[in-house]
């Protein structure tokens, strides 16, 4: 399994991501429904991969101090894609991200806020400082 990578998604189209770890081999990003849909479409991507690749997992993200404010902000938003969400604090999607890669569901994932609010790239710093801090205890 390669290293856990995270990317963020672009504004301007779903081919605009950049990545915010160092990943070296190519990346494939998936979309599904659910975490056991996109398991399948990542064994899939890597049975079917002329070369290596990591299989990351667009992941739809809407950030709070608390749940119960992300829940509440989550209901004036509507998303865009069918793909999975997640509703929460940083913490909680670091936990989520982190269990993705363990899960061997994907290699990594591409945040998406559905929130024209929130700040991707803050996003994705805040998410890889909490994994960093959660490895070294």
């Amino acid at each position: 399994m390669s290293s856990l990578r995270i990317f963020i998604a672009g504004s301007d189209s779903a081919a605009d991501w950049t990545e915010l770890t160092a990943g070296a081999e190519p990346a494939v990003r998936i979309q599904a429904r659910d975490l056991q849909h996109a398991q399948r479409a990542s064994r899939r991507v890597r049975a079917e991969a002329a070369v290596e690749s990591a299989v990351v997992l667009d992941l739809e993200v809407l950030i709070a101090d608390d749940r119960r404010t992300a829940r509440r902000l989550m209901s004036s938003v509507t998303s865009e894609h069918d793909t999975v969400h997640y509703v929460g604090t940083v913490d909680g999607l670091a936990g989520l991200v982190a269990d993705i890669y363990s899960a061997g569901v994907a290699d990594g994932v591409t945040l998406i806020p559905v929130s024209p609010e929130q700040d991707a790239r803050a996003l994705g710093e805040s998410t890889l400082q909490r994994l960093r801090f959660k490895t070294a205890c």
